[in-house]
């Protein structure tokens, strides 16, 4: 069974054909036209059996919270102080007729309602072969159950957000799931260490794809980290976009920088081989990290410093 439409509320009455309890997959079976949508995704066309993404966040609101999460803002609770990042850039004197333009990072205190992170779903899309030798593009395994409604509920509608159709298959279609994964959401840049002047041309695509306001912050923290000398880079593909992996494997740590506003630099001391085999939720969500260090003027600097030295 097909279902199309562009968004479902209600699950029973979408899939209620479905036993409680069972174990499904939802997805799609690939046709020829949807070779646009998959390599917007990221995948290659034909795509291979295994190749595993997470989708990102171009295609609307479900893709963007299935990659980034949401925050809940509690507008009945009292107001509570936040800090929001500045360059101040004042007029210096430097003699009886001429200035010299200084700045630098500031964080200004603001007010607002609190608020609550709800963590990303972290949903990825493989591409896998049925009985009948066709590919398929699923969801990972799930159990048809009230305490899913919610998880099952969202894998449908990032489906029909990317597609604007989606099928339910069973566990018994055994094909579907024997097929490795190879996720695709990293790519190394080429190896060894750069000087900051050749790694900014790598990175000006995703410190450019922010508001100009936010990028000398961003350029700080990538040309800090990249005073230590890493021994490579990895950037992020499709939802890991504008994930930056600096490696510094003589040291054992791996520093996830991003350009997401209010995101925190994560550090990790797992093989990067391992590291890179994991979803975005095990990364950032699951407490793998051997630190966490939060994007605060003059803090952020010293942690960096104490770390890297």
């Amino acid at each position: 069974m097909i279902i199309r439409k562009k968004r479902i509320n209600n699950l029973k009455s979408n899939i209620g054909f479905v036993e409680e309890g069972t174990t499904i997959v939802v997805g799609i079976t690939i046709r020829e036209d949807h070779e646009q949508v998959l390599t917007r995704i990221g995948f290659s066309f034909p795509p291979n059996v295994g190749d595993t993404l997470l989708p990102p966040t171009s295609f609307g609101p479900v893709s963007k919270v299935n990659a980034e999460g949401k925050y809940i803002i509690h507008k009945d609770r009292p107001k509570e102080t936040a800090y929001r990042q500045i360059e101040w850039t004042w007029e210096q004197w430097a003699g009886p007729y001429d200035t010299e333009t200084q700045s630098r990072l500031v964080d200004v205190p603001y007010k607002r309602y609190p608020r609550t992170r709800v963590l990303p779903y972290s949903i990825e899309l493989t591409i896998q072969s049925n009985s009948a030798n066709q590919l398929v593009l699923v969801s990972p395994l799930i159990d048809y159950t009230d305490e899913n409604e919610d998880k099952l509920k969202h894998i449908l509608n990032l489906f029909l957000e990317i597609f604007g159709e989606c099928q339910i298959f069973t566990e018994d279609l055994d094909e579907i799931m024997k097929a490795p994964l190879r996720r695709l959401n990293w790519e190394l840049l080429p190896e060894g260490f750069m000087p900051w002047e050749q790694l900014q041309q790598h990175l000006n695509p995703i410190i450019n794809a922010v508001p100009k306001g936010n990028q000398p912050f961003i350029i700080h923290r990538f040309e800090k980290i990249n005073g230590f000398n890493p021994d490579f880079y990895a950037t992020g593909k499709a939802g890991f976009w504008g994930y930056i992996i600096f490696g510094f494997e003589d040291k054992n740590i791996y520093v996830c920088e991003s350009i997401h506003y209010g995101n925190a630099t994560y550090v990790f001391a797992e093989d990067w081989e391992e590291l890179s085999k994991k979803t975005k939720a095990e990364i950032l969500d699951n407490n793998l990290q051997e630190d966490r260090i939060i994007h605060r003027v003059g803090s952020w600097d010293r942690r960096i410093n104490e770390l890297l030295s």
